[in-house]
């Protein structure tokens, strides 16, 4: 996979046309109001709906399959997901959202909304229940609710686009949420829990390795990526990520304050010991050069500590299989739901 700089840049000014169109019709009509109920609801309820207007025809709608379209890869990568949910639940909040906020400008439209700012929890939930609608083994079969989940979320970027553009935002940064912005996401999602799991000494064969990507690849195919942003193995996944990494990761003071607010939000509710070492597990997850990149000051002997308890539990993890990761992560959702949604 090899993309130029010029096509990337091109990429920065495209959003989703789809999803744009309907968002400003709705926002410009006086209809926002319903717009935000529907968008409030389960996935699951949706389809129930009595009305057939366009937001419910778009909300239930999916693209054609493409052409390397395997439903067995798909299942088998949400298989993959059902293993290692817990330690993917833990990787998507210590890593991946970091490694999103070490992006800039990408990271300006995040800080902009000041949602995850504002409601951390809540978002953090939010997104939770996103990941585990499109990776539950058949929940992206034909007219799953997994679909209907990836069309929510095209309509939230397209909300956040059509707000954060009205605001402070400068036109050289491209679109908020634009087709580069949401392949780094994806990657955050798909190659970078990847990475974790095998860095946190998880044993995942090669097929695994790539029917987990392939998953996402169909998500983000869904999601209206640009074909050419969606790796089709490992070893474009890497290419494209030190492609964005080199092209966008550098210090912002919009970086450095989605990580300090996270790690106190993390702080804030876990127990004293846990909420201890938060800051230094997520250095440890992300490395030297990210942490630098989000401030996050180094403290040696905290660091050292930790490395060599991490030693002990990826040891153990290169062994031992939790044959009940799934659904402990489902209970653990379940009290942050009941904490953070009310």
């Amino acid at each position: 996979m090899v993309l130029s700089d010029q096509f990337l840049d091109e990429q920065r000014a495209v959003g989703d046309a789809q999803a744009d169109s309907l968002v400003n019709s709705y926002m410009s009509t006086g209809k926002a109001k319903q717009l935000y109920q529907i968008l409030a609801q389960e996935a699951s309820e949706i389809p129930q709906q009595r009305d057939t207007n366009d937001l419910l025809t778009f909300l239930t709608s999916q693209r054609t399959q493409p052409v390397w379209y395997n439903e067995q890869r798909i299942m088998s990568g949400q298989k993959v997901f059902k293993k290692y949910a817990l330690d993917i639940m833990t990787l998507l909040g210590a890593l991946s959202l970091p490694y999103c906020y070490a992006a800039s400008p990408g990271n300006k439209a995040l800080y902009q909304t000041e949602k995850m700012r504002k409601t951390p929890g809540k978002r953090l939930v939010e997104t939770a229940d996103f990941i585990i609608n499109v990776l539950t083994p058949g929940n992206l079969s034909l007219n799953a609710y997994g679909h209907i989940q990836i069309n929510k979320i095209r309509l939230i970027h397209a909300i956040a686009r059509y707000y954060v553009a009205k605001g402070d935002w400068h036109q050289d940064w491209g679109l908020p949420i634009n087709q580069e912005d949401m392949a780094g996401t994806n990657l955050a999602f798909s190659y970078i829990i990847l990475v974790g799991l095998l860095r946190t000494g998880f044993t995942l064969n090669h097929q695994e390795q790539e029917d987990f990507l392939y998953v996402w690849r169909y998500i983000g195919y869904q999601m209206h990526i640009h074909d050419a942003l969606l790796p089709g193995n490992k070893s474009e996944a890497a290419t494209l990520e030190q492609k964005i990494r080199q092209r966008h990761f550098k210090a912002s003071e919009e970086g450095k304050n989605l990580t300090l607010e996270l790690i106190n939000h993390y702080k804030s509710y876990f127990p004293p010991m846990a909420a201890y070492w938060v800051a230094a597990q997520m250095r440890y997850l992300v490395g030297p050069q990210v942490a630098t990149i989000l401030g996050m000051e180094p403290e040696p002997i905290k660091d050292s500590i930790l490395k060599s308890l991490n030693s002990l539990k990826e040891l153990t993890n290169s062994f031992y299989q939790n044959n009940k990761a799934y659904e402990t992560m489902l209970s653990n959702h379940g009290k942050l739901k009941i904490q953070f949604m009310k």
